[in-house]
This record gives C-alpha cells, sequence and structure tokens, in this order.
C-alpha cells in the first residue's frame, strides 16, 4: 500500500479518494474480465436447429423407411387426418405445433384449403411455403382408408 500513499502525494488527494480510484480501477479491469470471458464463450443455437428432425435408429437409418413413407411432394398427408406424430414429420413442424394443428381442425372446422394451415397459431408464411409441396387437404370423410 505504500504506492497507493505515494500516489496521493503526487496526485495531492486524500486517502478516501485513493481508494475511490482503486476501487473504479479494480471494477474496470473486473468488467474487462467478464466481457473476456463472454466473447469466450460457445455461441447460442441457431433457431433452425432447433427444428423437430425425424427419430433415427441405431444404423443411422431414418425410422420411417419401416413405415409410411415421410411425407413429401411424392407422398404428401393430408392434414385434416394426419395424427400429431405424422405431422411432426414434416419440415419445422414440432410437438407443439402438430398439436395446435389437431386442436384447430377439431374445435374449428376442417382444412378446405392449405393455405388455411396461416390461420394456425406458429404458422407463417415462410412455413406455409416450406409445407405446401408436402401436404394436401381432403375432407375427412372423403378419405378412404
Amino acid at each position: 500500500m505504500i504506492w497507493l500513499y505515494r500516489l496521493q502525494q503526487r496526485l495531492s488527494i486524500t486517502r478516501q479518494e485513493g481508494l475511490a480510484i482503486l476501487t473504479l480501477a479494480v471494477l474496470f479491469l473486473l468488467g474487462l474480465t467478464v466481457r473476456h470471458l463472454q466473447n469466450q464463450q460457445v455461441p447460442p443455437v441457431a433457431a433452425d436447429s432447433l427444428v423437430a428432425k425425424p427419430p433415427t435408429d441405431t444404423t443411422g437409418a431414418s425410422s420411417a423407411t419401416s413405415g409410411p413413407p415421410p411425407p413429401s411432394a411424392e407422398h404428401p398427408i393430408n392434414v385434416n387426418t394426419a395424427s400429431s406424430e405424422a405431422l411432426e414429420a414434416l419440415p419445422g413442424i414440432g410437438p407443439a405445433l402438430s398439436e395446435r394443428i389437431v386442436t384447430y381442425r377439431s374445435t374449428q372446422r376442417p382444412f378446405q384449403r392449405v393455405a388455411e394451415l396461416r390461420r394456425v397459431g406458429g404458422i407463417g408464411p415462410e412455413t406455409l411455403a416450406t409445407l405446401r409441396p408436402m401436404v394436401q387437404v381432403a375432407p375427412p370423410d372423403s378419405v378412404a382408408e
């Protein structure tokens, strides 16, 4: 602390002023250290990596290959009859959004057009554009099982 006493004499400051300067210097260095540590952290996860992906088995092959084919332009699914699990196979549709689709069609009415999917909370124009080639709309009673 002898250096603090010498600094006080050279700057003509009181002991309290010297301690205040020392406190501010320590806080400044602490702030720099915190900023450096924040820059060293792993960046946050990208939002598009949170989209549900089809489950895979231990061999790495998609489990959908043993059952019905995954939804695509060649094999679209009917949003009026598809189960929540089948809807989750669509890109950008997770468990919560698939439940909202099922709830909407059961509480409101079956979908008449694919564009009506926009009425479901969480489906915007980009998601609809992605889903449009992979889904179809047919009345539930006209689907032959």
